[in-house]
């Protein structure tokens, strides 16, 4: 059996996902893993703690400077094993100008603390709303998070949190605009991707270049029929959620259904289209009585044989705008 302490020694050595292995403590490893890397202002900042015993002995963890009292009986890691890093918290919270923060708000170390037996090959977490113990990440930047627990015997890699405001995106055509509300939860990386694009201008020109009567309308291809994809190749991969295609949901376009071949078509529902809920990602929907209006107009629009339109309808600009707060 193995004791963790006081006594041991800091080295670490680093690997992927924010987890380390200790040097001083062969097989044992800590991960912080953000539940999001990017979150809306004003939301809760939730973040995994775990600790994982790689090897096939049990290790007893002991959070330094405390009395070791008998096994605690929660499920998980108690608190005052997240914050064991002795001088400081152990976990460190950084901004991009190098203001850093190291001490809690609202907890204090305890004389006693629960020892933890952590079996062969067995991880225990928890997670915490880092707002709560770090003010500082209640307002809006980007963020580096550290864990050192165990007074630094054990130490992960550097998280990134971005903190934003929401953003909605406006659509400005010749037949009105459209505004889409995004949904960060249900579909992060299809919300990120579509953000990126909209913020570096490449939606701006581009057109609708596809209609299906009755369902759908399709655009922002590079070449404007239909085969193109992001200059840069980069693809997503599907988030499928509960999010139904509703009229006004937009949903990504995929490769013959490739689920993660995404990269910067979209359409936008004309009904309701239950049958493609399990097959495509929604990932915003309209907002706004003129935004459904603008919908039915180009929806108007007369297409030829294949579907396209016989105008261009073109985007002339596609912004990223706040969205509206609806509180934490």
């Amino acid at each position: 059996m193995v004791i963790l302490g006081l006594s041991l020694s800091a080295g670490t050595v680093s690997s992927a996902f924010g987890e380390t292995h200790s040097a001083s403590v062969p097989g044992l490893r800590a991960q912080i893993r953000p539940v999001a890397s990017q979150i809306p202002l004003g939301q809760p900042v939730w973040v995994r703690f775990l600790v994982e015993n790689t090897t096939n002995e049990p290790i007893t963890l002991i959070v330094p400077g405390t009395e070791p009292q008998i096994p605690s009986p929660e499920v998980g890691l108690p608190i005052q094993h997240v914050f064991s890093g002795g001088s400081s918290s152990s976990i460190v919270v950084t901004t991009e100008s190098g203001r850093r923060w190291d001490q809690p708000v609202s907890y204090r170390p305890t004389a006693q603390a629960p020892i933890l037996l952590l079996a062969p090959y067995a991880t225990v977490g928890t997670v915490l709303d880092l707002r709560e113990y770090f003010p500082s990440l209640r307002g809006a930047g980007q963020f580096r998070v550290t864990w050192q627990p165990y007074a630094g015997a054990v130490g992960t890699e550097t998280a990134t949190i971005l903190i934003a405001p929401l953003k909605s995106v406006e659509i400005v055509t010749d037949e009105g605009t459209m505004t889409l509300r995004m949904f960060y939860d249900d579909a992060p990386g299809h919300v990120a991707n579509f953000l990126e694009l909209a913020n570096t201008g490449f939606y701006t020109g581009k057109q609708f270049h596809r209609i299906a009567a009755g369902y759908m309308i399709q655009g922002g291809c590079p070449r404007g029929d239909g085969t193109g994809i992001r200059l840069d190749g980069k693809r997503i991969s599907s988030e499928v959620n509960s999010r139904k295609h509703l009229k006004g949901s937009v949903s990504m376009a995929l490769l013959d259904d490739n689920p993660n071949s995404g990269s910067c078509q979209f359409f936008l529902c004309n009904t309701d289209q239950p049958d493609w809920d399990s097959r495509y990602t929604v990932f915003g929907q309209l907002e706004g009585e003129e935004s459904y209006a603008t919908l039915d107009r180009l929806m108007a629009s007369p297409i030829d044989e294949q579907g396209k339109p016989t105008r261009t309808l073109y985007m002339r600009s596609v912004r990223i705008i706040d969205a509206p707060h609806d509180g934490p």
